[in-house]
């Protein structure tokens, strides 16, 4: 039996050393769940590739499949969680997921918990089957992945209320934790703005969970949106900016196609 370090905490601490190193690192979101169409993407060089279990396509077989379908890229597997429960947290690992990006994270005790289930003992109370599962190698590689997996994982919280605003000193106070993100529609919706993104009272939240966490040497992120451009979101500090997703790479694509086909007089 082999028991060098697994290939996902190799991707895992390629990811986390750019993240230290202060670099924004380029990524995109997978919603369809198709193995293929994340190797289109990955092949082209992201940093991380988001696999959406929140609203996305697929469960933990997709997500699986898409461990798998890059193990030979560099491009680490973030996912976003469907929800906090402690089974979800652990077969996401246990899948392979080098990050996790945690929605609707209100307070500092949610957050606590999700960490909780993601470190092993003790740092956390993550249940412990390195001898079968597939981060470990399948189990040929479960001792290197017990000892290091938790140095190799990073942990993103969402920050999607005014809740969460209100909280935002105790929960960036948590050390294990690596950093925040603002889903700006979320975030909107919450605060009765919908999409409101150059209103004052959303601004203002917007920013000070933006300067709060970069005050307090964390990682932010952000997604895109009107008035938050990727490039100034990153010129300002931001590291995790997902700029557009399968799908909308898609729509794009078919879209032009179509607007080209009508510019040249070819249809209706």
């Amino acid at each position: 039996m082999t028991d060098t370090l697994p290939r996902t905490l190799k991707k895992g601490r390629i990811f986390k050393q750019k993240l230290a190193e202060g670099r924004a690192v380029s990524g995109a979101w997978s919603t369809l769940g198709s193995p293929e169409v994340a190797c289109l993407m990955a092949r082209a060089g992201l940093d991380y590739l988001l696999v959406d279990l929140e609203h996305g396509r697929g469960g933990i077989d997709g997500l699986a499949a898409q461990v798998q379908a890059l193990a030979g890229f560099d491009t680490a597997v973030m996912v976003r969680l469907p929800d906090h429960d402690t089974s979800s947290v652990k077969r996401c690992l246990d899948a392979g997921a080098n990050c996790l990006l945690v929605p609707q994270v209100d307070n500092a005790e949610m957050a606590a918990r999700v960490l909780e289930a993601a470190l092993f003992p003790g740092a956390g109370r993550r249940g412990v089957a390195v001898g079968a599962i597939q981060a470990a190698d399948w189990g040929y590689a479960a001792d290197s992945y017990y000892t290091h997996a938790n140095d190799a994982l990073t942990v993103l919280m969402q920050i999607e209320s005014p809740e969460a605003v209100a909280n935002l000193d105790a929960i960036l106070a948590l050390s294990r934790l690596d950093g925040l993100f603002v889903g700006p529609n979320d975030l909107s919706a919450t605060m009765g703005l919908f999409r409101q993104f150059e209103a004052p009272a959303f601004r203002e939240a917007f920013d000070k969970v933006f300067d709060s966490t970069l005050a307090a040497g964390k990682v932010f992120g952000a997604l895109p949106a009107p008035g938050l451009a990727l490039e100034a979101l990153v010129q300002r500090g931001a590291q995790v900016v997902p700029g557009g997703s399968d799908q909308t790479m898609l729509r794009g694509g078919a879209q032009a196609l179509v607007a080209g086909l009508k510019a040249a007089g070819g249809a209706a």
